[in-house]
């Protein structure tokens, strides 16, 4: 029993996959000699080695390690294109595949995995749409999420009638129909921050309780989704981070990943209370481990970044910064603080090209501050790339950064002062008052918006 894989139109492609009752090998993959590797790989597959991953190479691979049921996909690494199929641990069935198409021609000996193909080719059939949604994104249109739900509308509809169709006689219990009820909670929901009955009603449609949604390609954008409800402040996105924990089972693989994902959705500049909010994931979930997931050692990190960002607390005094500038003159960082109501603490690097769209950014938003809240906002902005070229440097300063109110200074290589700004990435954003005291950490342009739309009364 084998597979070959050619290039010619005419020639067949059949692949015999085995999950054997046998004891020793929990599933195994027969393929005859190819001319192309195919890789078979598992959805949630990364770094972290959660699942195996295998190349067809005309070999038999066979594994002792339980699958875990969930979504799988084979690979053609003559196209990139995927084809995707249901599993269950000790599962048997076949899929067969003809031409250079081979989703068009694919089919299966399990009625599953038949209906999963032809929902792939139905997907594929609005391949025009993705394309003309991403040519939108790079333009710079931005969609917020109901203007999304409305450009997607007719692939939408159509996917969820294919979905609700075949729940009808899929088996309950089955990978796809998890998939597919999961999808269809995914196209029903529109995000509205201030909607907590809607929020609440996508929230009990996702089963973090069975243990096959982690190995769905859409676990991931479900966590996404449901935060997508709460306001960007961490205390409210925190809730949101309990209650999904609150369901997460240890044994279910599940909690690592959660956890590497809520780890950096708090740390996002877009959130206000960020480094507030890291801190409290950090003690809450880390250092607690309630899954016993981590080393002492990774502990030992964690209580590293701890102690270091709750040196950042908010209305303490800034660590002052006696830096020279393009001329070589030194330049006090309280000293300029002390001329305005307000002073950005801008890091940036001047070959980061994030920078280079955030910088002029941010002094754009602050000047619009300033004419509307009748208040002085500094910016004191560091050249945080140590290695860097005066040429570059100045380069930048002239295409990007503003040149009234703004000190433009320079960390040394070694500058002390790197650590207790946790400046070790760009660009990073600091807000001071007229005293030098933080008032705003790690901030992005909107929330420097959002920090003084929330103040009724401003120096």
């Amino acid at each position: 029993m084998g597979i070959g894989i050619f290039a010619c139109m005419k020639q067949l492609l059949a692949l015999l996959l085995f999950i054997p009752l046998f004891a020793q090998a929990q599933f195994k993959v027969t393929v005859s000699k190819s001319s192309a590797p195919v890789y078979f790989r598992g959805t949630l597959f990364d770094d972290k080695n959660y699942l195996a991953k295998d190349t067809l190479t005309g070999t038999v691979l066979s594994s002792t390690t339980p699958i875990k049921g969930g979504i799988y996909y084979l690979q053609f690494s003559s196209t990139k294109e995927r084809i995707y199929f249901t599993i269950e641990n000790k599962e048997q069935f076949s899929l067969t595949f003809s031409g250079t198409d081979v989703l068009a021609n694919a089919h299966s000996s399990d009625p599953k995995n038949e209906v999963f193909l032809n929902y792939q080719r139905l997907e594929k059939s609005y391949a025009q749409l993705d394309s003309s949604y991403q040519a939108e994104l790079s333009k710079g249109r931005k969609f917020k999420f109901a203007e999304k739900a409305a450009f997607f509308q007719s692939k939408t509809d159509a996917l969820v009638a294919f979905r609700n169709k075949q729940l009808e006689t899929l088996p309950a219990t089955s990978t796809l129909a998890l998939y597919f009820k999961a999808l269809n909670a995914l196209d029903e929901s529109v995000p509205n921050r201030l909607d907590t009955e809607a929020r609440d009603r996508f929230f009990s449609k996702i089963p973090f309780q069975d243990s096959r949604l982690l190995f769905t390609p859409i676990f991931r954008s479900l966590l996404v989704e449901y935060l997508s409800y709460y306001p960007l402040n961490a205390e409210s996105i925190q809730l949101g981070m309990e209650k999904v924990m609150s369901q997460i089972t240890c044994s279910y693989k599940s909690f690592p990943f959660v956890f590497d994902y809520f780890n950096s959705v708090i740390r996002n500049r877009n959130i206000s209370q960020n480094t507030e909010g890291t801190i409290w994931f950090l003690k809450n979930y880390g250092i607690t481990d309630p899954c016993e997931s981590f080393t002492a050692s990774q502990k030992k990190l964690f209580n590293e970044e701890i102690e270091k960002l709750s040196r950042l607390s908010a209305n303490q005094l800034s660590e002052n910064l006696i830096l020279k500038d393009t001329a070589g003159l030194e330049q006090n960082l309280h000293q300029f603080a002390a001329k305005n109501d307000y002073t950005l603490l801008l890091f940036y690097a001047p070959t980061c090209d994030h920078c280079q769209r955030e910088v002029p950014e941010m002094d754009s938003i602050a000047s619009q501050i300033e004419r509307i809240k009748n208040i002085t906002i500094g910016r004191f902005a560091i050249c945080n790339e140590p290695g860097v070229s005066r040429s570059i440097w100045v380069d930048f300063i002239k295409q990007y950064l503003v040149h009234s109110n703004t000190l433009h200074v320079e960390f040394p290589e070694n500058a002390p002062q790197r650590a207790a700004y946790d400046a070790f990435s760009n660009p990073t954003t600091y807000l001071i008052n007229r005293k030098g005291e933080i008032v705003a950490k790690k901030i992005s342009p909107s929330s420097l918006k959002k920090y003084f739309a929330q103040q009724t009364n401003t120096p």
